[in-house]
């Protein structure tokens, strides 16, 4: 059932999609269709950064996917909720805003990825961002992302930031400039207290434009070709299969998890792994869905003193009140959190050759809050701190099992199969003990909650690694950018070998450019936008 022509087609409203979407629709000679599989986003807890905790599970919100249990590493299945509705993640994640270093960005244009460096892509970073106060040199002051620091004043974290300069990390004023080795403050995509997603910044000032048309409950089944050249797309609404047509290009953004999942179920993969799933080859790529790599983070828990965290306001009604009371005046307190609040990016030994670890501070503990039993937080005042590799070694994949686009596909995380990433997994875990203890009493720490004083070893540790360690829910390189004949696409993202279809979203990352990846996701849709219109003319 044919449903007419467009200039641009894009699938996925996203963090990248929303962008691309919109920066295209700027041309008002251009027809640009958005194509998102969830809803809008509409829901109180959407908005409110602590509703964060709730949105995560709800799959109204979230697709609820699932990774592999593995015997070789030992790892059981890890929960990743990746975004359902307009502005996808950036609409149900933690808000942190992290560009990543000039030394990854320049990396990546080492690698061969023409474009991409840090001066390449330093004007885009200041188009996106609307960065009150910061150095014009580098940051933004009028595009549609507001980032702000976080707006709650916890001691607890002002503690953490005397620590880790106690052990050797420098203060930053401003992470997001020049260096971002060392510790502060958060900064987050927040707009007067409320979540700033791509849906927000970039979708509700572009839908008011006639050539751009929005269509959610749309779940992309298969990309159309004549030949070589990519024409449309076919989707789903309901029970109803649906098919636009491309008189230019479909641009690719539903993610690290989808956007591989899409090219296999066209027939664009690896022959043997379509032929598993039975579908017909129509142009070989043998490394659509490899190179997959994550932060998987380990957390060990406190119990802390003088300071209310968020779980006094959840196991106390009156607390609860109080702070929200607080939220609605004045924006700020722990509602106006995701609860994260500051950050250090530091060596995890002191003979690291860089800066390869982060620590991030949470204003709440739970004994199982993070391993997906549910059972909630601890009943005392709490802090948790996570670590990760900032760049870790293992590689997994995902990949299709049927052709069937409501059927999710096969993720292999293959967390902490390299030797390396155990031994730096274990570093990370020592260094927030020494963090902790720097802090002390005076720090207001009062005991370790989890995984407790007696786990010392490296092999209990690990153990506990392997036990308790969570995705960060930055999952990128399942169709890598590069300038090799095995890269999915070439570096203006178009897919190799085809005509009119590209991919733009963390899937074509080829390294971890930072230790958060929702800024680098919406710097990428502006990129796609800016390559698109340039090569169109």
């Amino acid at each position: 059932m044919s449903q007419g022509e467009f200039d641009y087609v894009v699938i996925g409203a996203g963090s990248s999609g929303a962008v691309v979407a919109a920066r295209l629709s700027e041309r008002p000679d251009l027809k640009v269709l958005l194509l998102e599989a969830g809803e809008v986003d509409r829901g109180l807890w959407i908005h409110v950064p602590l509703g964060v905790g709730k949105i995560l599970t709800d799959p109204r919100y979230v697709w609820q996917y699932f990774t592999e249990e593995t015997k070789d590493p030992p790892h059981k299945p890890v929960y990743w909720p990746k975004g359902r509705l307009l502005g996808g993640s950036s609409s149900v994640n933690g808000m942190v805003f992290v560009r990543g270093s000039k030394a990854s960005w320049d990396e990546w244009r080492d690698l061969g990825c023409e474009g991409w460096g840090y001066d390449d892509i330093l004007p885009s970073f200041r188009r996106m961002e609307n960065r009150v106060g910061g150095d014009p040199v580098y940051r933004g002051q009028n595009g549609p992302i507001t980032v702000t620091n976080v707006a709650h004043r916890s001691p607890v974290s002002e503690a953490f930031k005397k620590a880790c300069e106690a052990l050797g990390a420098q203060p930053l004023e401003d992470y997001n400039a020049v260096d971002n080795v060392g510790v502060a403050d958060l900064q987050m995509s927040i707009r007067k207290g409320r979540r700033c997603s791509t849906a927000v910044g970039y979708l509700r000032p572009a839908k008011r434009r006639r050539n751009l048309t929005v269509l959610t409950g749309a779940l992309a089944d298969r990309l159309t070709f004549d030949g070589t050249q990519c024409t449309g797309v076919s989707y789903w609404q309901g029970t109803i299969r649906k098919q636009i047509r491309a008189r230019r290009e479909v641009i690719l953004c539903a993610g690290s998890i989808e956007s591989p999942a899409l090219l296999e179920r066209s027939g664009v993969g690896n022959p043997a792994v379509l032929a598993a799933a039975g579908v017909k080859l129509h142009h070989a790529l043998a490394q659509v869905g490899e190179n997959l790599h994550d932060h998987l983070q380990v957390r060990m828990s406190f119990e802390v003193e003088g300071e209310r965290t968020v779980n006094d306001i959840l196991g106390s009604p009156l607390h609860g009140a109080f702070e929200l009371l607080k939220y609605l005046v004045t924006r700020k307190g722990l509602f106006a959190t995701s609860t994260v609040v500051s950050h250090a990016i530091m060596k995890s030994r002191p003979d690291s050759e860089t800066a390869d670890t982060k620590i991030q501070v949470a204003l709440m503990s739970g004994a199982d809050r993070y391993s997906g039993n549910g059972k909630g937080t601890d009943s005392c005042p709490g802090m948790t701190l996570g670590t990760f590799q900032i760049r870790p070694l293992s590689r997994g994949s995902v990949h299709i099992a049927s052709a069937d686009p409501r059927k999710p596909p096969v993720i292999v995380a293959n967390y902490l199969q390299h030797s390396q990433d155990q031994r730096d997994t274990i570093s990370g875990l020592r260094l927030i003990r020494d963090v902790a203890a720097k802090m002390g009493p005076e720090g207001h720490v009062v005991r370790e909650l989890l995984p407790g004083p007696d786990v010392i070893s490296d092999e209990a540790l690990l153990a506990y690694a392997r036990e308790t360690g969570q995705t960060s829910w930055h999952p990128i390189s399942t169709c890598r950018m590069g300038s090799d004949p095995d890269a999915v696409v070439d570096p203006r993202l178009r897919v190799r070998g085809l005509q009119g279809l590209r991919v733009a979203d963390a899937s074509i990352m080829p390294t971890m450019v930072s230790t958060n990846t929702n800024a680098p996701c919406i710097l990428i849709g502006e990129r796609a936008a800016e390559m698109i219109l340039g090569d169109a003319g």
